[in-house]
């Protein structure tokens, strides 16, 4: 095995060029735009059980099941937002706590 001396350091071995890694294009949003994606989901969530309460109430439906089924939906999303922002309350208080 030779070493080849002349090479610059960082340039790969044989005759084949350096392939550049391109940065990966953004085409998804950030974290951001995902927790506000996730809250208008659960909103809308939260509005239909609404509606389903409410339509059952007025008569204007009879399937109780469906309407349980639309308020445990929406109690799920609920409770998923609100673990989210107790682990990111955490997170951050630690990150906080940190010595510099």
């Amino acid at each position: 095995m030779s070493v080849d001396f002349a090479r610059p350091v960082g340039t790969p071995l044989g005759n084949q060029p350096a392939q550049v890694a391109s940065p990966a294009k953004e085409t998804g949003g950030g974290f951001g735009q995902l927790m506000d994606g996730l809250l208008k989901d659960v909103s809308a969530q939260q509005l239909q059980a609404d509606s389903a309460v409410r339509g059952l109430a007025a008569g204007r439906t009879d399937s109780l099941h469906n309407v349980m089924l639309s308020l445990a939906q929406a109690d799920l999303s609920f409770r998923l937002v609100l673990e989210i922002r107790n682990r990111l309350t955490d997170a951050y208080q630690e990150i906080m706590r940190m010595q510099v």
